[in-house]
This record gives C-alpha cells, structure tokens and sequence, in this order.
C-alpha cells in the first residue's frame, strides 16, 4: 500500500478545482486498492472535534503538512482552530480509517470535502455516522441549523445561560404563563398518552421588535436545561432546496425528541415558496409527537393565516406588546437603581420619562438609558438634565423616520447575535 507522501495535498490541490474532487476520490482509490473510499460534503462530519473531544480516536499524520486556520473570536477563551487541508488517522470499534480533507474555492465561498477510507463499505459508513452523530448530539448545548446542516453552537449556548428571567419586564403574568405552559407540557406525557391528546405544541410570541421576545427565548432556554433546543437560524444551502432543509429540520427533532424547535423571525424563514412544505412537516403524516415548536415573529401579518391561526399549528399566541407607562416605569426604576448614587435620578424624573416615552420599545428604553449613562461619563453634570437632554434627542430622530421599534441600523436584531 502506497503512503501518503509528504507533498500528496499540495500536489492535489494544484488541480483545477473543476475537477479536484473527482480526481482526489481516483488517486485515493488507485493508492488504497482494495479499501473503500467513502466521500462527503457534509457539515455534521467535523472530524477535528469529535477528536478533541474524545468521541473516536486519532490523530492528524505528522508527515504530511496540515493547514490549521487559527481564527480569533473575542468571545472565545480559546481561539478556534479550523482544519482546511489535513490527513487524519483514526480507530473506531478496533478498525483503522484515513481521513483526507481538501478544502477548495467555489464563487465566493470555500467548500471542503472528506473521503474516508475503510477497510469495506459497512466500515466506512458506520464511522461516518458515528462522527456525524457525535456532531448532531443534543446534551446540554444548542444545535443550530444552517447552510443545510447542524451544528452545535457554543457561543450561542453561553449567551442562553447568562441570560435569566428576572431581569426581564412583562406585562402582567405572560412570563410566568408561558414558563409554565412549556414547563407543564414536557411534564405531562403520561396525561396526554392517557386521554389520546397528541403529544406536540405550537407556540407563537408575537409583537413589535424590541419587546422582550429574543431576552424571554433565551432565558426560557436557561430554565429548562434539560430539554434539547434545535434553533432554525436559516434553510439557504448550496447543495439543498427548502424542502430537503425542513425535512432534516423536523426529522431531527423527531428522534432529540422531547425537544424545543425554534424558528425566530418566522416571516422572514417561511415564504410563499416553502410554506406548503413547511405545513407538511407541521401536521403531515410524520407524528411530531413531543416536539415544542417555538415561533417567533415582529410582523404577524407577514406569516400565511394558514400557518398561525389554524390551532392545531400554533394553538398558543403570546402578545409582546410596547411597554404601558407601568412598565417603562419598572424599567427605568431598575436601570436606576443599578447606578452609582451620584449619577441617580429623582423620582418625579423617573415618572416624568415614563410618561414621556410613550410608543417607546424596549430596546429603544435600553438605547434611552445606555445613551444616558454614557453621556454623563462624558461631561458629568445632573443626570436628570442629561437623561432628559438625551431623550429629546430620540425623539428628533423618530421624526426624522427612524422608529423606536428599530435598532441602531434600522434592522430587526434576533437570537442571533443578542439583541
């Protein structure tokens, strides 16, 4: 058997890319006759992290040069490290496999590929779904769908459990009622089963951006920590159309199941394109038993009647109204109360703003009382001036077009990153 000598990538990736793939898959074919040469392009086959991670065993092969990419993240402790050209060793229950990766440019993007070589077919396909199981695994984290695959998404499992309940401002109950809606359902399987009630849910948060519906998912995520997420973040792939995508999607959380299925931005994920797809998926022949779908949307007049106000779909609707004077009242209480006591505003200020800013999001409070803070660092002076200084000139920008209902660029901002 032929070695992979030290300049086997550089030599492949010399190939016109037009027909790198091909080629690679012959060479590696004709140097391990007898062997079966497994390819894939699919994202959930992430070989350097089941490694690390101890999920199988191996190594990258010392003799042939691999190309790491270190990129830098400032949320990351750790820098991630990237494999884009690289030939690893493996074991997997006593046998031994290659792995060769070639990474190679498409348009403007960059695709990569793996051909796994195994002793015989069966080999070879059952380390690939080990790898890809270990990649789709949901303990603890959130797995994260886009480009056509999943992913686990560590970034986004960190924001979750930073973020708690207690700091957030709804009106009335609707935080506690939801919390025990979710909370109640994956408790209750026994009643469901006993009374023939399917076992599945839609809930729908809805309401003008900026009121609390990204917070609320995230920290609902946090308190139930012991329920897989899946969070749809997109269905645009190269290689697959939308309705291969919500396939994957529900199939997914069909076996994770009991499971959260997430679509933030609902109007802006299901289109007139997919939607009988999507449909299908809901309430299809596939039973979604145990599955909590979790929708949110800005603009529920852009998502299809035959999405939402069937009940059988989506049989729970939250409201996430603009805050009433109540709550922009708790609110500016609070950022108060976390403030030095010289930067502190009276109580008449606190009133006067909370009747004031009227129409005002949450998130516009948010962008109120950063602004605030940051100008009296500046030039010091009485808060209560700069607060009020601060917010007229809000309200000069909402009459210039801009609402409050926006962030800083005019666009909605998701669970994705915070917003």
């Amino acid at each position: 058997m032929l070695m992979f000598g030290a300049n086997f990538l550089a030599d492949i990736l010399r190939i016109p890319r037009e027909v790198i793939v091909y080629e690679t898959g012959r060479r590696i074919a004709s140097m391990r006759p007898g062997k079966h040469v497994l390819e894939t392009d699919s994202g959930c086959f992430q070989i350097h992290d089941a490694i690390l991670e101890g999920a199988i065993s191996g190594n990258l092969r010392e003799s042939v040069h691999a190309q790491i990419v270190r990129r830098w993240d400032e949320d990351e402790d750790v820098p991630p490290s990237l494999p884009e050209a690289a030939i690893w060793e493996a074991w997997y229950q006593g046998r031994a496999f290659e792995v060769v990766m070639i990474s190679y440019p498409t348009g403007d993007s960059t695709e990569s590929r793996y051909f796994i070589v195994g002793d015989d077919r069966a080999a070879a396909e059952a380390f690939f779904d080990r790898v890809c199981r270990f990649s789709a695994e949901v303990d603890g984290e959130v797995l994260v769908f886009e480009a056509g695959s999943w992913h686990k998404d560590e970034k986004l499992f960190d924001a979750v459990q930073k973020t708690s309940l207690d700091a957030l401002v709804l009106r009335g109950s609707l935080r506690d009622d939801i919390v025990a809606d979710v909370r109640g359902f994956f408790e209750s399987r026994a009643i469901y089963d006993r009374y023939k009630v399917p076992y599945k849910r839609g809930i729908l948060l809805y309401g003008p951006p900026g009121n609390g519906k990204t917070h609320f998912l995230k920290a609902l995520l946090a308190t139930l920590s012991n329920v897989p997420c899946l969070y749809v973040k997109s269905l645009v792939a190269q290689y697959r159309n939308d309705h291969e995508a919500l396939r994957t999607i529900f199939s997914r959380a069909r076996k994770v199941a009991p499971c959260l299925l997430v679509f933030e931005d609902l109007d802006t994920v299901i289109s007139e394109h997919n939607r009988s797809f999507f449909l299908n998926e809901l309430d299809g022949f596939a039973e979604n038993t145990g599955v909590v779908v979790l929708a949110t949307t800005n603009y529920p007049e852009k998502v299809d009647p035959a999405i939402i106000d069937r009940p059988s779909r989506f049989d729970r609707k939250y409201l996430f109204d603009l805050p009433s004077v109540e709550e922009r009242g708790i609110f500016l209480a609070r950022w108060n109360d976390r403030l030095e006591p010289e930067m502190r505003v009276s109580r008449d200020t606190l009133d006067d703003l909370a009747q004031t800013t009227s129409g005002f999001s949450f998130a516009y409070l948010k962008e109120l009382t950063m602004s605030a803070t940051m100008a009296w660092i500046r030039d010091r002076g009485d808060m209560s001036t700069v607060v009020l200084g601060v917010l007229r000139l809000l309200k000069e920008q909402v009459q210039r077009g801009r609402s409050p209902g926006q962030g800083k660029s005019g666009k909605r901002v998701g669970l994705v990153p915070e917003a």
